[in-house]
């Protein structure tokens, strides 16, 4: 499951997808959620896998416009007992 660009919405809660994708970098432009509420949507939705998504990304000059702690998110996440990974260039996984 892509969440893509969107805001936290209380109708996920269950939806139990293997993987989800997740935007967590939205705290300077709200387009998408930051960190804090991409862990309550992984709250909500219990997905077995999570991979976070749209953060520390280079726009035309400026660099780094949606920052996030991707370290914090992946703590907190894994405390949930969800697995996590943070995909480059190239990765791949198998679901």
């Amino acid at each position: 499951m892509n969440l893509g660009d969107t805001v936290l919405q209380k109708g996920w809660e269950g939806l139990k997808p293997d993987v989800l994708m997740i935007s967590i970098g939205g705290r300077v432009i709200k387009n998408t959620m930051g960190e804090k509420e991409a862990l309550e949507a992984v709250k909500l939705i219990s997905p077995k896998k999570v991979i976070p998504m749209h953060y520390h990304c280079d726009f035309l000059w400026k660099r780094n416009i949606n920052p996030a702690d991707d370290e914090m998110f992946k703590r907190e996440v894994e405390k949930m007992g969800i697995e996590y990974s943070i995909m480059k260039y190239g990765d791949e996984i198998e679901v």
